[in-house]
């Protein structure tokens, strides 16, 4: 199954689940120690699918990644 774009903020995930795309995307946004702190931020933090970018995923990546673009 190919990998599906994914928005987190301003950070472009490809991944198979929303769950994978925050989890990815958050260190690069904050510290862990901020996001341990400030749990409500975490929970309000949304990878929002963005189809119209699917074009864009590597066909050849099986593994959850950012896109570097």
């Amino acid at each position: 199954m190919s990998l599906q774009a994914y928005k987190v903020e301003h950070i472009l995930v490809f991944t198979n689940k929303g769950t994978e795309a925050k989890l990815l995307a958050a260190p690069r946004l904050r510290p862990m120690e901020e996001w341990r702190e400030d749990v409500a931020a975490w929970v309000a933090l949304r990878a929002e699918r963005t189809p119209d970018l699917d074009h864009l995923a590597d066909p050849a990546a099986i593994e959850p990644y950012i896109h570097q673009g």
